[in-house]
């Protein structure tokens, strides 16, 4: 009956975020592992410089601009998103050991920005869109708590035949500015 569906849909459910977290353990492992390729210019480069999928912009307005070449996951099962806050700490962490300065704000604007010709996510609802992934990567970090009296959120959809996805940071007293 549905208790028995529900059932396998939750076992599904965990067993697809246990694939997920062992990709990205995978990952972290190969990077440690791989070994440094001769570059006849520079001797031998290290991998861990290969080129993560997204990049970390601060604009002249102060704002931290975080764009993932990719649109939000799907979030209706557990997990679905860890991929998402792993990529977004390693372009923050990438950005960072550059030079680049990652701001702090006490009271925080995210505007997540997904451009899609049309949703090909499969999630039509923003709820069900893995942006807690964005917001969980940037806490700690650009503001200290996600609660309701640090954080203000909104989501956002751009008609753009380029898919991807921009989590623009910056002061809540700015966010007229950016809706502007």
């Amino acid at each position: 009956g549905a208790g028995h569906l529900k059932k396998i849909n939750t076992l599904l459910d965990a067993a697809m975020q246990k694939i997920e977290i062992t990709c990205i353990s995978m990952r972290r492992l190969c990077e440690e592992v791989r070994p440094a390729l001769p570059n006849f210019r520079l001797g031998y480069a290290n991998y861990h410089t290969k080129e993560i999928s997204g990049e970390v912009t601060l604009m002249d307005t102060g704002w931290l601009d975080i764009r993932l070449n990719a649109l939000l996951p799907h979030c209706k099962t557990i997990g679905g998103t860890e991929y998402i806050t792993d990529t977004i700490t390693r372009l923050l962490d990438r950005f960072h050991s550059a030079g680049g300065e990652i701001p702090t704000f006490d009271k925080a604007f995210v505007a997540i920005v997904e451009h899609s010709p049309m949703d090909t996510s499969g999630a039509y609802d923003h709820d069900n869109k893995g942006f807690k992934a964005v917001v969980n990567a940037l806490k700690g970090r650009l503001f200290y708590d996600d609660n309701q009296f640090e954080l203000s959120l909104g989501l956002f959809t751009v008609q753009d035949e380029d898919a991807c996805s921009h989590g623009y940071v910056l002061p809540f007293d700015e966010a007229g500015d950016f809706l502007y």
